[in-house]
């Protein structure tokens, strides 16, 4: 009994102080990279988050009033063929 809980303790502190990240000889990132990448990932959420809740089709919907399938015929090219926008308009002001 006694060598099982020395063995357990063993590989528990083996564990704890073993190399970890660029402290590895065959590690690719550094530090600091791998927190840009987490940061990035982080970045990514919001502006997905903000594309989904002003800038999608759905949204763009609701605040203009109209059904989802008018902005899908619209963005298509299905309706107002005719105007070609040169920069996405957004705010009602004219290009």
């Amino acid at each position: 009994m006694r060598n099982a809980m020395n063995r357990d303790d063993y590989l528990m502190r083996a564990y704890e102080f073993a190399p970890r990240g660029q402290a590895l000889p065959q590690s690719k990132l550094t530090d600091a990279q791998v927190l840009e990448i987490r940061s990035a990932r982080e970045k990514r959420q919001d502006l997905l988050e903000h594309i989904r809740e002003n800038l999608s089709n759905e949204a763009l919907a609701r605040r203009l009033g109209v059904h989802v399938r008018t902005v899908e015929k619209v963005l298509h090219g299905s309706t107002w063929a005719h105007l070609i926008a040169k920069q996405p308009c957004l705010d009602g002001a004219t290009p």
